[in-house]
């Protein structure tokens, strides 16, 4: 029971950001190769940079649909293995919506905002017969959070901003168990929990008359409580060596720290940079703790895979231009040192460093009604896992040898609408 436990606890990740992080899919971010730390124009400051909420004006609401490919190809580097083997494709929706109130208060700017979003997830589906399949089939991560933050204008060049975060997470996995006689049993975990973080997010612009800005945000890490069935689909003659019951299971997400700076050089072009730190060295080991007795220990169950995460940083550039009064054109690309650690790699995080490109546009259907869309792709490096013959110590247990290449997508479409009590009755605005 030991090493079948030992093969359930694997997580995915979507590949565009280290660990299991997903990019800010709101189509001017991630256009922009979610560069805007400093640059955020709607609502979607309530997530990127909350300072950003006390230079707006007005009503600001932001909705975007999107839709997430990732997946991965295992060469074999052994002779006893038959490769190469391929996920399956199974396109994953996301969705971001936020709606934020800006205005003044003797002379000072504010805005408050609340939102749900995806910050982070992904999944992993391998063939059923394939040669890892007691390592694991399919995994399916995804964590939602809530935010509802505020911003402050202590003076035209100093903004502050923050607020509260509650993220919530899902996970269904499945492995195979090869049991006497050579046949297979299902093993499938449904965990769910979550778990209250924060948000401290500033913006400066050194001087009123010169078009710069920086931006800071920093989002504490949060270490969910999961908890979930595990059902063991077996014959009858293993029920009660393999009994169904609970698991728990603390996932962390990290720390991160987002700084970034906007330059217009000219009115019509917009540059932005960016730095990104998630702290994934909190991400240690994957842990479920069951409800039954270990025979070899006279404890109830609890077993780990190690991570042994680095942490990720992460280098951004966007670059837009309004190329008509109602078109932005966009672009960015990004290069992620991932935290992966590859002597405690398995295809069920499939994680490596990598570099992304993205493309979109902004239009402005109607005044103040801005249609986007965004396409955002990610080449990675080839990632080797340790082989099983050379696993000697627990830590590598649920390793699994071979060569690993990763790919991942996402494109999102959205509307983002704002009306101003302020703003001139008359004229066109111009383009987000």
């Amino acid at each position: 029971m030991r090493k079948l436990l030992l093969a359930l606890l694997l997580v995915p990740a979507v590949a565009s950001a280290g660990g299991y992080s997903i990019p800010n899919v709101v189509p001017r971010d991630l256009a922009m190769a979610d560069s805007l730390v400093a640059d955020q124009t709607s609502a979607g400051a309530v997530y990127r940079n909350p300072a950003a909420l006390s230079r707006l004006s007005g009503l600001d609401l932001s909705l975007t649909v999107g839709i997430i490919g990732n997946g991965s190809t295992w060469t074999n580097t052994e002779n006893y293995f038959p490769s190469p083997t391929s996920t399956n494709f199974k396109a994953v929706p996301v969705a971001a919506l936020y709606a934020s109130w800006s205005g003044k208060i003797a002379g000072h700017g504010y805005g408050v905002g609340l939102g749900l979003g995806v910050p982070g997830g992904g999944s992993v589906y391998w063939p059923s017969d394939w040669a890892g399949r007691h390592s694991f089939i399919s995994v399916d991560r995804k964590l939602f959070a809530g935010y509802l933050t505020a911003g402050f204008e202590i003076i035209p060049q100093i903004r502050v901003g923050g607020g509260l975060i509650y993220y919530y997470a899902t996970e269904t996995l499945s492995v195979a168990k090869a049991l006497p006689g050579g046949t297979d049993g299902i093993v499938t975990v449904a965990d769910s929990g979550g778990a209250v973080s924060w948000d401290a997010a500033l913006e400066i612009q050194p001087l009123l008359d010169l078009p710069l800005r920086i931006g800071l945000d920093y989002k504490q890490q949060a270490f969910m409580a999961l908890k979930g069935p595990a059902n063991f689909a077996f014959p009858p003659a293993f029920a009660a060596t393999y009994p169904n019951q609970d698991f728990s299971h603390t996932l962390p997400y990290p720390s991160t720290f987002n700084v970034g700076i906007a330059w217009r050089p000219i009115p019509v072009v917009d540059i932005n940079l960016a730095y990104t730190s998630e702290y994934y060295s909190a991400y240690v080991s994957d842990t479920f703790t069951g409800q039954t007795i270990d025979p070899s220990t006279g404890q109830l169950l609890n077993l780990s895979v190690w991570r042994k995460y680095g942490n990720a940083n992460i280098f951004r550039l966007g670059v837009a231009w309004q190329a008509l009064p109602v078109l932005e054109v966009r672009g960015g690309a990004l290069y992620d040192q991932s935290g992966v650690n590859p002597a405690y790699f398995n295809p069920s995080l499939p994680d490596a460093k990598a570099i992304a490109a993205s493309v979109g546009l902004g239009w402005e259907a109607m005044r103040n009604l801005f249609v986007e869309a965004a396409f955002f792709n990610a080449w990675f490096d080839t990632l080797n896992s340790v082989p099983a013959a050379s696993t000697t110590t627990l830590d590598n247990a649920s390793s699994f040898p071979g060569s690993f290449k990763n790919w991942a997508w996402i494109t999102s479409v959205g509307i983002h609408w704002k009306w101003d009590p302020q703003a001139p009755k008359e004229g066109a605005a111009k383009a987000n």
